[in-house]
């Protein structure tokens, strides 16, 4: 009887150990999710690992949306602004705002950007480099083109990139100072875009910017059916 219990207790032991070894193997083994910066260092997210170290303050050249902004220049002419959020409500609020200004300042207009291309080449090279960087959501989508005299460019908006249960939400900006020939720079912008972009949550969402009132239509739109 003694050797009896001495032996299931000896196999729940054994059980045990096994079962530690195991959710020890599955949290070492597999991505629970990005190793995120706190609000304040989201905004380096979407600036290209080339362009860090030239990071400055939230360009003049918008409005200030949202306390946790940052600007990268890669010349004197080429620019990506990112804006994060980390409330959807503040981001709509923002999201708003920044869509007026443009309309008040500039030529506003909605453009589908393919960049499967220069994707391609991104991942191909990062392959090389053996450096990971997870690139999910459609290559094409819609974006907002901006032309102005003082910058050209496109908007695009990230809508919870890293995991299906966390607001984030980042606008970035990739423009060209002083000029509004946006066809000329559009190859430029998509190379960038694509050295930019990051994508973890294949639920989440690339889009362009849209007003208050356009949100408001397509809720009540979507609510009829």
């Amino acid at each position: 009887m003694f050797y009896k219990k001495l032996n299931i207790k000896i196999a729940l032991l054994v059980f045990l150990i096994i079962a530690l070894l195991g959710v020890w193997l599955i949290f070492d083994v597999i991505p629970i999710g990005p190793g995120l910066p706190p609000s304040e260092g989201m905004p380096g997210w979407y600036i290209p690992g080339a362009w860090q170290g030239n990071e400055q303050g939230c360009t003049s050249l918008f409005p200030k949306i949202s306390p946790y902004c940052n600007a990268g220049n890669y010349s004197q002419e080429e620019l990506i602004n990112v804006w994060y959020f980390n409330d959807e409500s503040e981001f709509l609020k923002g999201e708003d705002t920044l869509y007026r200004y443009l309309e008040e300042n500039g030529n506003v207009f909605y453009q589908e950007l393919n960049v499967s291309e220069e994707l391609q080449e991104v991942i191909e090279r990062r392959e090389t480099e053996n450096v990971w960087g997870p690139i999910y959501s459609p290559h094409s989508f819609n974006a907002t083109g901006y032309k102005s005299p003082e910058t050209s460019g496109y908007f695009l908006v990230y809508e919870k990139p890293f995991l299906k249960g966390r607001d984030d939400y980042f606008i970035v900006y990739y423009g060209v100072r002083n000029t509004t020939n946006l066809t000329k720079e559009a190859p430029k912008l998509k190379k960038l875009i694509a050295e930019s972009y990051y994508m973890a949550n294949g639920e989440g969402k690339v889009d362009s910017l849209k007003p208050g009132n356009k949100k408001e239509k397509d809720n009540i739109l979507f609510s009829w059916f």
